[in-house]
């Protein structure tokens, strides 16, 4: 193809890529001079005229998106001589940033958030536009350079992917083999991809979006140490996802919040927009998502050595809405019944309940198993799912505990009789109570417990209360944000520690008289 002319007007001078859809080539126009990117397409979609009119309505489609965040399609045709489709775009400087983070590894979460806003600018522009590019990874996020060393994020690639995924579907006889081969990017699909959902919108882009992040965070995939195609699609659909904080102790909750919610197996629990997950982005960028190459680093061991808090919620995203299927591995034998209140038969089929020890050192052991059960948390097998901290939970889990401190305390020693002697009566002793610092994420967030607006200072709330009890605490910035939590007064402290607001807006204005305070004018302009 060097030397060669496409159309009669694209010179073809060096290679810059090749794949299993073709090659890109650098290429001149011979009247402008100008420099461009040639993509042809060759093998066996190039020889399918219904697949060549798909590429190119798409084509058409990405080029009528206006934004410097997806990269520009100037042309696209079919060289008569060679009967070979070709697509010409803009010509960019950089790298794209599969390529960087394998060099690099994970970059600071701020850093990545800049990264990942950029993207949001883009799909919400091809959304508008009614285009779902359904291959967004990695390697479709090219770092372009520009002048004074800035970084400007473009999404590579409209028009291929849309293809290729109408004819995955279209294939009924095709194996996983030859399918996988079509996707081109199975560590990045969402369930609803995964298992050939012929019903697949703009919230998969955001699935796809959230695995870049989690990429960019920890330097991995959740599911990259899977090599089979078909124990890949199960696992994305039912296996366990751990939480990006496992693998990137150092990231905060916040962050770890937008990976969490753009990682839910059901559409409908995900960001909605690309404009929902730009706009809970937002309020952790208060400098802007501008990029720059001093940016483009490896997370700093200053910060690899931090351990920032947990985020208490769901440590694998819920199932998604389609059936198990039915290859997927069954215990042998029926779990027993649980003693431990919110644990699931998943769970149980692992480990079998034992009886409690007599010993009094039970008693710690069944403090920290209280702990465990309050925090929601459910280990096991491929159905394993680890669930928030509700109301009925919480208050079996109060009895639960009341009940086994009562069984491992140990018995009194006998002693003589004493002489009776007349008393007065017995005073009822009062219930122990206890005062935790329980912590909110933000930290300028109001905050309402068991409906009544309680101050904060530093991010740090005070909970009063007899061990056991229960309180229900809401963290909001109104009118947009709000998340409740049943937060349980121990010996050791609030469980769970802390309570995190995602940012995700809820609907609905609050009403007068609700006991919801209103944030200052220039907080909320902050936010919004």
């Amino acid at each position: 193809m060097i030397g060669t002319l496409i159309e009669g007007k694209y010179r073809i001078l060096r290679q810059l890529g090749a794949g299993a859809m073709g090659a890109v080539y650098q290429a001149e126009h011979t009247g402008t001079g100008r420099r461009v990117a040639l993509k042809v397409i060759t093998g066996e979609l190039g020889n399918r005229q219904d697949i060549i009119d798909r590429f190119w309505r798409e084509a058409r489609a990405a080029g009528r998106i206006d934004t410097q965040h997806i990269t520009q399609v100037l042309d696209s045709g079919v060289d008569r001589d060679r009967n070979l489709p070709y697509l010409v775009m803009e010509l960019l400087s950089g790298e794209d940033f599969l390529g960087f983070v394998k060099k690099t590894g994970p970059i600071a979460p701020e850093v990545a958030l800049r990264l990942i806003a950029q993207a949001c600018l883009g799909l919400r522009k091809a959304h508008d536009a009614g285009v779902v590019h359904r291959d967004i990874k990695p390697a479709n996020l090219f770092l372009a350079r520009r002048d004074a060393g800035e970084i400007i994020v473009k999404i590579l690639d409209f028009g291929i992917a849309k293809v290729v995924m109408d004819q995955a579907q279209e294939t009924e006889t095709a194996g996983l083999t030859k399918t996988g081969s079509l996707l081109g990017s199975p560590l990045y699909m969402s369930p609803e991809q995964a298992l050939g959902s012929k019903h697949i919108d703009h919230r998969s882009d955001l699935w796809s979006l959230g695995i870049s992040l989690y990429q960019a965070l920890s330097g991995r995939t959740p599911f990259d140490h899977i090599t089979a195609m078909g124990q890949l699609v199960v696992e994305i659909n039912y296996g366990r996802l751990a939480p990006v904080q496992e693998r990137a102790p150092w990231v905060p909750p916040e962050v770890a919040a937008i990976v969490d919610r753009a990682l839910q197996r059901k559409p409908s629990e995900r960001f909605q927009s690309a404009t929902e997950m730009l706009d809970a982005i937002t309020p952790l960028l208060p400098q802007g998502w501008t990029l720059t190459e001093s940016m483009l680093v490896p997370v700093p061991e200053a910060l690899r050595t931090r351990v920032a808090p947990r985020l208490m919620v769901s440590s694998s995203p819920s199932l998604p809405e389609v059936p198990v299927p039915t290859f997927l591995p069954q215990d042998q034998q029926a779990p027993q019944a649980s003693p431990h209140p919110g644990q699931t038969t998943g769970a149980m089929a692992r480990s079998q309940a034992t009886p409690p020890r007599t010993s009094p050192a039970r008693t710690l052991l069944a403090v920290g198993a209280a702990a465990l059960v309050t925090a929601g948390v459910v280990a096991g097998g491929y159905l394993a799912v680890r669930r928030s901290l509700d109301l009925a939970g919480a208050m079996r889990a109060q009895a639960w505990v009341a009940d086994t401190i009562k069984a491992a305390l140990p018995a009194p020693s006998p002693s003589p009789a004493p002489v009776p002697e007349p008393k007065a009566p017995a005073i009822p002793a009062e219930p122990p109570t206890r005062t935790v610092q329980l912590r909110i994420v933000p930290a300028h967030a109001s905050v309402e417990v068991d409906g009544k607006l309680v101050p904060s200072k530093n991010g740090i709330v005070e909970l009063s209360g007899e061990l056991g009890s229960i309180r229900r605490v809401r963290v909001f910035i109104a009118p947009r944000y709000s998340t409740e939590k049943s937060v349980v007064v121990t010996a050791e402290g609030p469980m769970p520690e802390t309570v995190v607001m995602p940012f995700s807006p809820v609907g609905g204005t609050p009403q007068a008289g609700s006991g919801t305070a209103q944030t200052p004018r220039s907080e909320r302009r902050k936010f919004e």
